[in-house]
Parts: C-alpha cells; sequence; structure tokens
C-alpha cells in the first residue's frame, strides 16, 4: 500500500476493512491494473474506494471482468473511466449480474455504443431475477405509444429508471397520463424521470401550495406536463415565486400555469431585478405599452440589458445599479 502512496491514515483504514493473508496478494491486483494501463493514482483511488479489491484473485475475480468491458467495446481509457466512475463494477458478479443488465441494455438500445453509454451510467447492477423489471417496464411503455426514441432516452439517460420496481414505474406512469403528458413526445420521459426522484407524499404537499393559490387539481397537472421539472422546485422557492409573480408583478394565474417554466428562474438573480428596471422605466413613463413579463423574464441577458438597461441609460443613469444592486422597495417575499 505505501507503493501507491497511501497516507498513514488512509492504509489504517484500508487494513482495517481488509486481512492479508498473503503479502504478495496485493501485488497481483496492482500489477493487473497496471498491466491495463492504471496509473497509481488511478489504482489509488480504486483501493481507497474499495479497498477489498486487495483480496480478489486477479485470474479468477478482475481479469474475467476486464476482457468483458474490453469486448463491448471498451477502449483502455475508458474502461480506467469506468472502474473508477463505477467501483461496483467490481463487487459484483459477473455472470450474475454484470452481464444481464449489459443484455438487458443492448436489447432495449439501437446499438452497442449507447448500451456501453447506459452501462457506465448504471450505479446499482440487477439480478438476473430483477432485471425483467426493465422488459416489463419498457412494455407499459410501448403498450401506451412511447416511440423507440424515447425508450432509448429512458435507458441510455434513466437508466436506474428503467430497472426501477415495476409496480412503482406503472404508478409513475399512470400520473404522467393523468397530468396530460403526451406519451409521443420525450416530454413524457422526463416527466416519469421527475416523479420516481419524489416520495407520492411530496407531489401532494407540492401540489397543495399550487391549490393554495387557486390552481385546480387540472390546472396543476397541465402546468406539471408542460414543465415536469416545476416539482423539484422545494416548497419554499414555489412559494417565494408564486407569492412574488402574483402579489407585487400582477400576474394572472393562468399566465403562471401556461408558463410554469417561469417559476424555474431565479427570483433574486433574475425576476426581481427584471421587475425592478421595469417598474422603473413606468414610473419614468419610459414604457408606455404592456410587455409580457413572461416574455422580459425569458429575454437572454445580452438582449434585455440592450432592450431595457443600456438604451435608456442617459435617462434614467442608475439603471444598471437598479438592475445589479438591491432591488429598492419592492416587499420581502415571506
Amino acid at each position: 500500500m505505501s507503493s501507491l502512496g497511501l497516507s498513514r491514515k488512509v492504509a489504517t483504514e484500508v487494513s482495517k476493512k481488509v486481512q492479508l493473508k498473503d503479502p504478495n496478494q496485493p501485488n497481483s491486483v496492482l500489477n493487473l491494473f497496471r498491466s491495463y494501463g492504471f496509473s497509481d493514482t488511478q489504482i489509488y483511488t480504486v483501493v481507497t474506494m474499495h479497498p477489498r479489491v486487495l483480496l480478489s484473485k486477479p485470474e479468477k475475480n478482475l481479469l474475467p471482468r476486464l476482457r468483458f468491458l474490453q469486448s463491448i467495446g471498451f477502449s483502455s481509457a475508458e474502461l480506467q473511466d469506468l472502474i473508477i466512475s463505477n467501483y461496483g463494477l467490481l463487487r459484483v458478479s459477473l455472470e450474475q449480474y454484470i452481464i444481464p443488465c449489459y443484455e438487458a441494455l443492448k436489447s432495449f438500445l439501437h446499438d452497442d455504443k449507447e448500451a456501453k453509454i447506459a452501462l457506465k451510467r448504471l450505479r446499482r447492477f440487477c439480478s438476473r431475477k430483477t432485471v425483467t423489471n426493465i422488459a416489463q417496464n419498457i412494455k407499459v411503455l410501448r403498450d401506451i405509444g412511447v416511440p423507440q426514441s424515447s425508450v432509448s432516452l429512458l435507458v441510455a439517460k434513466f437508466v436506474h429508471l428503467a430497472f426501477v420496481d415495476h409496480a412503482k414505474f406503472v404508478e409513475y406512469v399512470k400520473f404522467a397520463e393523468e397530468a396530460g403528458v403526451d406519451p409521443s413526445k420525450s416530454m413524457f420521459i422526463n416527466a416519469v424521470s421527475v416523479l420516481s426522484q419524489l416520495k407520492k407524499s411530496t407531489w401532494q404537499s407540492k401540489l397543495d401550495i399550487f391549490k393554495k393559490y387557486g390552481w385546480t387539481r387540472n390546472v396543476t397537472l397541465s402546468a406539471f406536463s408542460k414543465h415536469p421539472q416545476c416539482l423539484m422546485l422545494s416548497k419554499e422557492n414555489i412559494t417565494k415565486s408564486m407569492s412574488f409573480l402574483v402579489d407585487e408583478v400582477g400576474m394572472p394565474l393562468k399566465d403562471i400555469a401556461r408558463r410554469p417554466s417561469l417559476l424555474h428562474y431565479s427570483l433574486e438573480q433574475r425576476i426581481i431585478p427584471r421587475y425592478s428596471v421595469i417598474k422603473a422605466l413606468k414610473k419614468k413613463g419610459l414604457v408606455k405599452r404592456e410587455i409580457s413579463f413572461i416574455s422580459i423574464v425569458r429575454y437572454g441577458e445580452k438582449k434585455f440589458l440592450e432592450k431595457f438597461v443600456t438604451r435608456f441609460h442617459t435617462s434614467v443613469p442608475q439603471l444598471l445599479n437598479i438592475y445589479k444592486g438591491p432591488s429598492g422597495p419592492l416587499p420581502q417575499v415571506q
């Protein structure tokens, strides 16, 4: 271990986790990694994350995994990155976990390249028994008209979701359908992914916040269908943004529901500063026609500055300070 430059503290921790009967055992493990191009720094990372790898029998345990991964197209550099980013590959059975997972992924993707990407993202491997979830989950999607492009998106980008418990997966899909998310669009997979990251009680608590502001369940579900990530916002952020947009800006609830992505913009860094500028311009009579506040928030930084700050700098010299500084007399959002 000292040959890897492990600190005494780390070496002590590693020693607590592994009892080496054969002092030559670690050397055979390290030599195998070096033969596959692993640097000492990379080996150090692997050993500190998974000390028990030093107890492995290289020919029996490690070499077959490395050969399999190379056989499916991982280059030496990719193999090194894969092992470091997903050391679970060193812990689970090749025959019982890694190969079944890879074969399942490949069967639902366009090519081996996509399967490699998905395998790299997989942090928890499924057994032969639980790998059947992916087949059942994909069938549910296909039965409601989800196209292959979206199936590939699910398996390649949201790989853990593809393997999730089937009953839970069905629950996520049903909610997305109820919300009116179009199964033929990639947004459907994004919606299911969002739901999988939240407890059902959390969904409800956030739906209740919108209800407090006058949205019906149907309106809330419609907003979710347009921008599923709105349910990923914290309850505090939802409350603050809704309060400001409704009470201070005076935006109609229906407008927010039509553009729920508005809630994802930073209240302090974008919404309040831009509202402060527009308010100052209106006070000076420089903005006479009604402008959609949604458009104002969605403008890129350069366009907003050119259209509302630089353009009126002579008439309102302090405008840039209003934009970049405190938002002045605007009330604090509770």
